[in-house]
């Protein structure tokens, strides 16, 4: 089995996405374009520490320009959300390997319906992005505990994705 190559990345931007969520851009630290990658990708980081996380890029796929990560401050984190909440910033540089994907899209279904659950949205979120773009067939239900824990809702609001996503809060109506 092959090992991903690893690549450098600046931190371009880091955002607050909802609450304990945030948004890293990623971006090649050469200016090169970023390889290119599929919906449901991931890309191992390597964070301060030693720690090695994985985190599915959720910008739509075939971007080469950057590659857009989300990530949860877990409370019970072993390090790696709390590393990249507290450690990581704009301007930072961290090595990532290149995309891979075990999670892929099947090209040729007549429908696709997308479930996901809280931060779970990111590789789906990708995925929907892919749909969207080739006029698939698709719905994407995210489910979160509250509205203000929903990363991406602006996003998904201002673009074509919004007629195909239904929101689904625990603390929402029935």
């Amino acid at each position: 089995m092959s090992h991903p190559s690893t690549l450098t990345v600046r931190v371009a931007r880091k955002q607050r996405e909802a609450l304990d969520i945030d948004s890293f851009e990623l971006v090649a630290a050469n200016g090169e374009p970023l390889p290119v990658f599929t919906a449901g990708a991931h890309v191992d980081v390597h964070l301060p520490g030693g720690l090695l996380r994985q985190y599915s890029l959720c910008n739509p796929p075939g971007e080469t320009h950057r590659y857009q990560i989300a990530v949860l401050r877990d409370a019970h984190s072993r390090g790696g959300s709390q590393a990249m909440h507290d450690l990581v910033k704009a301007g930072d540089t961290l090595q990532i390997s290149s995309p891979r994907n075990h999670f892929e899209l099947v090209p040729d279904a007549q429908r696709h319906v997308l479930l996901a659950g809280g931060i779970g949205v990111t590789p789906l979120l990708c995925m929907a992005e892919q749909l969207v773009s080739t006029a698939a067939n698709f719905e994407l239900h995210y489910c979160v505990r509250s509205r203000e824990r929903t990363a991406f809702e602006a996003r998904i609001a201002n673009s074509r994705l919004a007629p195909h996503v239904k929101f689904h809060w625990d603390d929402g109506p029935a």
